[in-house]
């Protein structure tokens, strides 16, 4: 039996609506991927309800239909942490947000991610990595669209990003380059085994912290490095390039994953990317609580 949701990308400067369905087992059809020029900081505005409005316009034909919510957000805290080997979700939850407690100074204003982190084979505590987020304007964005659809996943880039590294042998290196960060991810098999953030101030601080960031991990050099963010533009990544000889390619899809008709659909955008793998990765969810249900 075919599967199918919706899933929305917000980035800085864009958003992505998709529409994925399961084509058998392994293979997957696009009937919706689109990308409008409008980003993040444009839903802090008044014109965000005008916003919210056109990408209902876009959803209407599918109104009932379960949504992935991805929002890239203006900055990330990340937090390593411990906690008892196989928590549910749910504990995890909970012990996230005592240490959100201790954390921050107003843990209300913000939301987290939770990943496993580095090599978890023994003890009874697993390592973690938090990844605190401002809660606005995520917050409001999945007020407004839960009226109409039940959200299955909310968060941040990362996950969804990390459940693409599943899907390919090789390590899966992927950099942010944004306005107020800098974020470098080396994941495998779908756990994160090297996690770097930045914050910067300016062009010339994200220029002096990437090129170190990658010449720190020699890993980059093998598996490649996709790139992604604001501020990774032409001169950008030419410049990183000439200075690490490192060769950078745009965020993608792995090609193992089969979506069969990328040529009616193109999803070349970085948002694009985002929302694919946000529905990727809640149907790949929603397949495994069904067979543990079973």
């Amino acid at each position: 039996m075919s599967k199918s949701l919706i899933a929305c990308a917000i980035d800085a400067k864009e958003c992505a609506l998709v529409r994925l369905k399961t084509s058998g087992d392994t293979e997957y059809s696009l009937s919706l991927c689109k990308t409008l020029p409008f980003g993040l900081g444009d839903f802090a505005f008044d014109r965000g309800k005008r916003l919210l409005k056109k990408l209902d316009n876009q959803l209407n034909e599918w109104p009932d239909e379960e949504l992935a919510l991805c929002i890239g957000p203006k900055s990330y805290l990340p937090l390593p942490a411990c906690f008892p080997a196989n928590a549910s979700s749910e504990e995890s939850r909970k012990y996230g947000r005592i240490e959100a407690g201790y954390f921050l100074n107003q843990p209300e204003e913000y939301d987290f991610d939770i990943t496993s982190y580095g090599d978890n084979s023994h003890g009874l505590l697993e390592k973690k990595i938090l990844l605190f987020y401002p809660a606005e304007p995520c917050r409001k964005v999945s007020e407004h669209f839960s009226t109409t659809h039940r959200i299955v996943f909310r968060g941040t880039p990362q996950l969804p990003l990390l459940h693409l590294s599943k899907h390919t042998s090789n390590t899966q290196v992927i950099l942010e380059v944004e306005n107020n960060f800098i974020l470098l991810t080396i994941s495998s098999k779908g756990r994160i085994e090297k996690f770097s953030c930045r914050e910067v101030k300016n062009r010339k601080e994200i220029e002096y912290f990437t090129i170190h960031i990658l010449i720190d991990n020699p890993v980059c050099q093998d598996a490649g490095v996709q790139v992604t963010g604001s501020m990774a533009d032409k001169t950008m990544i030419a410049l990183i390039q000439r200075e690490t000889s490192i060769k950078l390619k745009p965020l993608g899809i792995p090609p193992s994953i089969a979506i069969n008709n990328p040529q009616k659909l193109p999803f070349s955008s970085a948002a694009a990317v985002k929302a694919i793998s946000s529905a990727l990765m809640a149907l790949s969810n929603n397949k495994e609580f069904i067979l543990s249900s079973q």
